[in-house]
């Protein structure tokens, strides 16, 4: 219990500070409130950057001749920039001279330009190839290290979302081209429209070939059945040639004819010759008779009877002349008729020889019976085949009603039939690219924050030492010096210490960080500077309220980081962080930082190191004339800490 009573005695001995001096209880209040301040301070100001991003100034170059394409003008550089500035992700500068807007991101007064090149539309609509329209994003990193990052996001999103806007614009061209085909559609149908008259013709057609294939089914049948005659007649003809052929006379034989009718008319003409003497003869033999008779008709007794007896022989002769005249005369005939029958009998002979010969040859040109069979066998399958030829007729006319019924279909619901767009299937779906331009590069993350995190260090670096040295207290002997004097004989020691942080500080960058420092000296003198303008700001701040000061330069160092643009652009913190980064030291002392590291702002690190200068220059002058000195003796002269 005695534990217990002791801390309760300890702490009511400690609360009657609050008693007798006021002021703590001010100091308590700040202590509690101070890291409130600072959260809200610090995370207003990164809260919602992207709400922000409409106060970053960017330019926009627009340097797009454009073309025409399929008839149509078209600017996409216009485009590019109308569609952004409606969109107002930043605020968007018009700039006719790509280098002077190179120039403002250089110099700090922009954050980042976009530069659309005078070839953009001509290499990015027509997508011959991929990546073939290149937007420009011009950054320097070293301005300013995440506006550099938010200038990369801008062109890959722009990227994108030009693509997208030129796929609807190539799509919107070709169906403006569609729209200006109705005649050559219009054509296209009436076209459809003959070939379904053609199609309903083709099925007629087909109708009447059907008709004719079974007409030709049944000539088929019949003329299989004729060849099979037809193949029987051809055997039985050929069996009887043959037999004809194995008969006919030999060739001797009808030589032997012909020699024998040529003997005929020989012996007729022989006998011709006979039946002539034989004339002649009998003409002597009855003119002989006659003058027998008269001689002998005077002969007595008997020469009458003689006489008579003659006369029937003179008779006779003169009839037996007569009968040969006859029979000459039909030997005569005779003879004609056996010329004629020995020159029939040669043309017989002749005539069977030859045809003998034609027998034998149809004989030998007849064909074999197997081939005849093979002729009513094939006689058959053309019958067949016209029949199969019937049922696919009926299977072509069932298709060419399906067919008078698409082009039917195809007349009355044609789709539109559009240009094939230009290029190639990757260049359409990718055709623009930013091209990202980087001035003042900065190696990594840790560089792009080291100017931030720099002059944080070398704040702190004054606190402490504010919080080493009582500030407003001097020895007793300094109390006759002037207010100058007393002011620098307090910075001496304080502005020799935080000298020798920004040395350090330098030293560590150099060779344990290894920033590459592109302007060492100005580096240098920039980091000795702001040790110093710092230092002074905080003595001022204590001089004119205490120990308060430094409270409140603490929140100030909160204020700087959320308005000094070190992380983020000062743009995206909006409200009064904007209004007040011009007139707090960290946004000078960044900005110079950046130059020298980087080579920042065009190199300019004169300009803003000289503002620095000037705000430690008025801080040092308050501080000599603005609050009050506390002179104590040589006991009480001693360090802040309780060393």
């Amino acid at each position: 219990m005695k534990f217990l009573s002791d801390a309760w005695a300890i702490f009511k001995t400690e609360l009657t500070l609050f008693q007798r001096f006021p002021k703590l209880r001010l100091s308590a209040i700040g202590v509690v409130v101070i890291p409130a301040i600072y959260a809200l301070v610090y995370l207003s100001s990164v809260r919602d950057p992207a709400a922000h991003t409409g106060e970053l100034k960017v330019a926009v170059v627009n340097l797009d001749q454009g073309l025409v394409y399929r008839g149509q003008d078209v600017n996409v550089g216009k485009d590019v920039v109308k569609a952004v500035k409606e969109k107002k992700t930043f605020n968007f500068v018009d700039f006719q001279d790509a280098e002077a807007a190179r120039l403002a991101v250089r110099q700090g007064n922009l954050s980042f330009a976009l530069i659309i090149p005078y070839d953009f539309s001509a290499n990015a609509v027509p997508g011959m190839e991929a990546a073939g329209g290149r937007l420009v994003m011009y950054a320097s990193e070293g301005n300013n290290y995440n506006a550099a990052n938010l200038a990369k996001r801008f062109a890959a999103e722009l990227g994108h979302q030009v693509n997208i806007n030129l796929n609807e614009k190539r799509w919107s061209l070709v169906l403006t081209t569609a729209t200006g085909s109705v005649d050559k559609l219009t054509q296209l149908r009436n076209g459809a429209l003959e070939l379904n008259e053609g199609a309903k013709k083709l099925t007629l057609g087909i109708v009447m070939a059907g008709a004719g294939s079974e007409t030709l089914a049944k000539g088929a049948d019949g003329l299989s059945g004729g060849v099979q005659q037809l193949a029987d007649g051809v055997k039985q003809l050929g069996s009887g040639l043959r037999s004809m052929d194995a008969q006919r006379p030999p060739a001797q034989e009808l030589a032997a004819l012909k020699s024998g009718a040529a003997e005929l008319v020989s012996g007729q003409a022989a006998l011709g010759h006979g039946l002539q003497e034989l004339q002649t003869n009998a003409g002597k033999l009855a003119a002989g008779s006659a003058k027998l008779s008269e001689e002998t008709k005077d002969i007595l007794l008997v020469g009458g009877r003689i006489a008579e007896g003659i006369d029937p022989l003179t008779e006779g002769a003169k009839q037996l002349g007569d009968g040969l005249q006859s029979a000459k005369n039909g030997q005569s005939q005779l003879a004609e008729g056996t010329q004629r029958l020995q020159v029939g009998v040669g043309k017989l002979a002749d005539g069977v020889a030859a045809f003998g010969g034609g027998v034998h040859t149809a004989v030998a040109k007849l064909p074999p019976d197997a081939k005849l069979d093979e002729l009513t066998a094939g006689s058959r399958s053309l019958a067949g085949g016209a029949q199969e030829m019937k049922k696919g007729l009926a299977q072509l006319q069932t298709g060419a009603k399906e067919l008078a019924s698409g082009l039917n279909l195809l007349y009355t619901s044609l789709p539109a039939n559009v240009d094939t767009p230009d290029g190639s299937a990757r260049g359409l779906a990718d055709s623009v690219e930013p091209a990202l331009e980087m001035v003042a590069l900065v190696p990594n993350n840790g560089a792009g924050f080291a100017p931030n995190f720099l002059a944080t260090s070398l704040w702190l670096g004054a606190v402490m030492t504010a919080y080493i040295f009582h500030l407003r207290r001097l020895p007793l002997m300094a109390a006759p010096a002037s207010n100058p004097a007393k002011f620098l004989g307090k910075l001496g020691i304080l502005g020799a210490i935080v000298v020798l942080q920004a040395l350090v500080i330098l030293l560590m960058s150099q060779f344990l960080l290894d920033l590459h420092v592109v302007n060492l000296l100005p580096y240098m003198l920039t980091l000795v500077t702001t040790s110093l303008t710092f230092l002074c700001i905080i003595l001022a701040l204590t001089r004119a309220f205490g120990d308060t000061g430094k409270a409140a330069a603490l929140l100030l160092m909160v204020l700087q980081l959320s308005s000094a643009g070190g992380v983020l652009p000062v743009e995206l913190s909006g409200g009064i962080y904007q209004a007040v980064s011009p007139y707090l030291p960290f946004t000078w002392v960044i900005k110079t930082l950046r130059a020298c590291l980087f080579g920042a702002f065009d190199g300019d690190w004169f300009h803003p190191w000289l503002i620095i200068a000037m705000i430690g220059g008025i801080a040092g002058l308050s501080a000599m004339f603005i609050g009050k000195w506390n002179y104590v003796t040589q006991d009480e002269h001693r360090p802040a800490m309780d060393i």
